[in-house]
């Protein structure tokens, strides 16, 4: 099945933010502390094939956006997005540099809960511990943390417009994450300095480029690791 049969989560953007319009709705890092959209989520979410979903800014796309970090390093996982569409399909973001580990909510993460379907929150979860397990192998004896810290929505560009991040800080004391999915070239720890260099390069050399929502994490995931 092709990636736009996919079916996949979906909320009504004013449902989430109390308007349908791109530019009343918040912008950027929305701390946990201030936002809950967990109850929103799980009273307005709906199943939608992904081609239709993408085109279509009415709908937001719950995302978990997980991020690895190894507190006792002070360093963050950061890996690049494959280029060639046999390993990656996803064109917006090949060859982008990135620090979250993520994908679509889809309908079978629902399956394993029969009894708490209607409970997004259950089905997000599932998504993102698949989507980890799928994409990298975290070496450690000791069972990681994870943590909400909050959400990110970035409606400057057409990928942003139809997504919404949970941002999740994985924390971990690995001392090396392995990368296990074709869809990233290359993949390792780097120190929160690597990271802004890379941003700071990708305003003046058009052949680097960074997610805008890793972008976005930067400053929490300073704040997390104080």
């Amino acid at each position: 099945m092709g990636k736009e049969n996919q079916i996949i989560m979906v909320v009504n953007r004013q449902e989430l933010f109390g308007t349908p319009h791109l530019k009343d709705s918040p912008q950027g890092f929305l701390n946990a502390d201030d936002y809950d959209f967990t109850p929103k989520i799980n009273f307005g979410f709906k199943w939608m094939k992904r081609g239709d979903a993408e085109s279509n800014s009415e709908y937001k796309q719950p995302i978990a956006y997980s991020v690895i970090v190894n507190p006792l390093l002070n360093k963050v996982f950061a890996y690049k997005r494959a280029i060639d569409k046999k390993s990656y399909h996803e064109s917006r973001l090949a060859g982008n540099w990135s620090w979250g580990i993520g994908g679509h909510i889809e309908k079978l993460d629902s399956k394993k809960l029969v009894n708490l379907i209607k409970n997004a929150h259950e089905i997000i979860i599932n998504s993102r511990d698949r989507e980890l397990s799928e994409e990298i192998e975290i070496k450690s004896e000791k069972p990681y943390k994870i943590k909400l810290l909050g959400y990110i929505n970035d409606d400057s560009n057409n990928v942003g417009q139809v997504h919404l991040g949970l941002l999740y800080i994985v924390e971990t004391d690995a001392d090396k994450i392995i990368p296990k999915d074709k869809e990233i070239a290359e993949g390792g720890y780097k120190t929160l300095r690597e990271l802004e260099d890379i941003c700071m390069q990708a305003k003046t050399n058009s052949s680097i480029k960074v997610d805008s929502w890793s972008e976005i994490a930067l400053l929490p995931i300073r704040s997390f690791l104080g």
